[in-house]
């Protein structure tokens, strides 16, 4: 025995309602999809495809926090780098004054005045040991508010001692997910020592000046050798200085290279392609308006109909 299905007039009613909504909402999305420039605007309409979009755009506002740390370290870089620059001027210059003294052509008269150009050389390099940026003291270790290097004068108000005020801790930033680099230089070796074992570049330059003064050329022979390892010293922190720049400067490069990668990777998961979604608006209205001439054929009779 056969069953004979019998399409009721409600089924048709739903089945028209059915279609038209579900053409309603195609059109719908495509016109969201235009107004807002996005294929997915919510993780309902593609999850796959929003959960790439929302990982690179966590890793986008990463990488622009690790630019930003590179931008805020830079300037101290740099004016530490032309600090240690200026630093290593005077102290070749003090190098030259020194050889000049210690040559037994020269009177004592001569060593006077060449005491007098020394010791404006060490307020000089006092002036650079105490250089600041902004708010910050560069050669201060952590010591960045107030001057790490305080001199002690005599009467004639000459130095005759520096009292270092700071610490050896560096200041790091990070600037990848796996690289911090210190952003500052402490001045130990140089400025000041931890180990006490060789003259800084204060009591180097308070030790030419005083011994110019006094005549004792076999000690300004001593000076010239703590004065040559000082200015060693100091171009070997310029050379760390300048590798963490190019450090700096190479994973930055990296890093927007990288972004630019990510945007993309979010733009094909999220973002809509103007043309094909007006085609597609294009086809879904003609779909919509299709839907409503059926459903108004289908709706159309009525118990008056029947009745006749």
């Amino acid at each position: 025995m056969s069953i004979v299905s019998r399409t009721t007039q409600n089924m048709l009613t739903r089945r028209a309602l059915i279609n038209i909504n579900r053409a309603e909402r195609r059109v719908l999305s495509l016109q969201e999809q235009l107004a807002t420039g996005q294929r997915v605007n919510r993780p309902s309409d593609d999850p796959l495809a929003a959960r790439r979009a929302v990982d690179a755009r966590a890793e986008v506002r990463k990488n622009e926090q690790y630019l930003a740390n590179i931008s805020a370290a830079r300037p101290y870089l740099q004016e530490t780098e032309t600090s240690l620059l200026t630093t290593t001027n005077i102290l070749q210059r003090a190098y030259e004054l020194t050889l000049q003294g210690a040559n037994d052509t020269n009177s004592q008269v001569d060593r006077a005045q060449i005491a007098i150009e020394i010791n404006q050389i060490l307020e000089n390099a006092l002036v650079e040991a105490n250089h600041k940026t902004g708010n910050r003291y560069l050669f201060g270790g952590t010591w960045t508010a107030s001057e790490p290097y305080t001199p002690v004068r005599n009467a004639a108000g000459e130095i005759t001692s520096v009292i270092y005020n700071g610490n050896d801790e560096t200041i790091e930033t990070e600037i990848s997910p796996v690289v911090r680099v210190p952003v500052n230089e402490t001045g130990n070796g140089y400025f000041w020592d931890t180990d006490f074992t060789s003259a800084n570049i204060f009591e180097s330059l308070i030790s030419i000046r005083d011994n110019l003064r006094a005549g004792n050329t076999a000690a300004l022979t001593q000076d010239l050798r703590g004065l040559k390892n000082n200015l060693d010293r100091v171009t070997t922190a310029l050379a760390r200085v300048g590798a963490i720049q190019n450090r700096m400067d190479l994973i930055q490069h990296a890093t927007e290279i990288y972004n630019v990668q990510l945007d993309s990777v979010r733009s094909e998961s999220a973002d809509a392609d103007f043309a094909e979604v007006t085609v597609n608006l294009n086809v879904a209205i003609n779909a919509l308006q299709g839907a409503l001439n059926v459903g108004a054929r289908v709706l159309q009779p009525t118990l008056l109909d029947f009745i006749r």
